[in-house]
């Protein structure tokens, strides 16, 4: 029984990378960035929340993104995995201001800050559950898109940005994996 047991809670683990725990989330792994260390005006924060209601927590951004010197606010997360091979996808649950949204990623070997893996989404002011697939990302090498395939194996970092457009950030984020 016991070895059947581990059978099953290790495929099931092999079904999705967890990013972002429903609960017990380590906030200090995340990081938020402005472009103010570009020259830009953009400021903002980002808060973890615990939920009254819901069965999971989840990390609330908010700020001012200005396109005078710059134009994004970002969170982020380092990835510490040797193979993300066998997945082919991001989830996640979020909601916010009902404005475009970006999920951020950088692969190895990609040194400059504007080169990077970029898909939007739009939120509502009610939780919604997002997947987005591997190839619909874009490589981005400053504004330009590039043609080029996303290599799971290769990302190191993902995060939430808001940019492009001056606007007002206030997004909710919960429950990230990438998953098959």
């Amino acid at each position: 029984m016991l070895r059947y047991s581990l059978l099953i809670l290790l495929s099931f683990n092999m079904l999705s990378f967890e990013i972002l725990p429903d609960k017990d989330i380590d906030i200090d792994s995340w990081r938020f960035v402005k472009d103010q260390v570009m020259g830009g005006k953009s400021d903002g924060s980002m808060i973890l929340k615990e939920s009254t209601n819901q069965n999971f927590d989840y990390i609330s951004a908010k700020g001012n993104v200005s396109t005078d010197g710059g134009g994004f606010l970002m969170f982020r997360k380092e990835i510490d995995a040797d193979n993300l091979n066998d997945f082919s996808k991001i989830k996640f649950k979020a909601r916010g201001n009902k404005e475009k949204y970006f999920i951020h990623i950088k692969t190895k070997g990609s040194i400059f800050p504007w080169v990077r893996y970029l898909s939007e989404f739009d939120v509502t002011e009610e939780w919604q559950d997002f997947e987005i697939e591997f190839d619909e990302f874009i490589r981005y090498s400053n504004k330009n898109p590039k043609k080029r395939n996303l290599n799971p194996k290769k990302i190191k970092l993902i995060g939430v940005e808001a940019s492009g457009r001056d606007f007002e950030m206030d997004i909710d984020i919960a429950s990230m994996s990438f998953s098959k």
